[in-house]
């Protein structure tokens, strides 16, 4: 995923794992958004969950009661 920088402009890329990790994170804690760090200033860059899902089509949400034990 391509971002430009809010704060210096430069583009930085942010990898698919990285993108999964945040539709991961944000949909466990309730978040409406991810901070993305820039590497060139350190700027945190907001990032909603509809750019990130636009990024990720083929991400699923992980079921939040997977260790759970099966009812017989």
């Amino acid at each position: 995923m391509q971002i430009r920088c809010y704060h210096c402009h430069k583009p930085f890329a942010i990898s698919k794992d990285v993108v999964h990790a945040a539709l991961d994170m944000t949909s466990a804690q309730g978040l409406n958004h991810y901070n993305a760090q820039c590497p060139h200033c350190r700027h945190a860059n907001r990032l909603s969950v509809e750019e990130l899902l636009h990024a990720a089509p083929d991400w699923q949400a992980k079921a939040a009661d997977k260790g759970a034990a099966p009812d017989s």
